[in-house]
């Protein structure tokens, strides 16, 4: 697998509260983005498992 999960934790988003886990690359380790694991809102179940790739500066 090219990536590695760092260990979840709970945010506060725009669209609700999430527990989710930064995304690493498995040779740099730069941040990639982030995974979402956990919605605790039925309304975004549908993103758990989702990952987000962010464009890093």
């Amino acid at each position: 697998m090219n990536i590695v999960l760092g260990p979840k934790y709970d945010k506060q988003l725009i669209t609700g509260r999430f527990s989710i886990a930064d995304v690493f690359c498995s040779k740099c380790g730069e941040e990639l983005g982030w995974k979402y694991v956990q919605s605790y809102d039925l309304k975004n179940r549908y993103k758990e498992g989702k990952f987000i790739l962010e464009e890093l500066k």
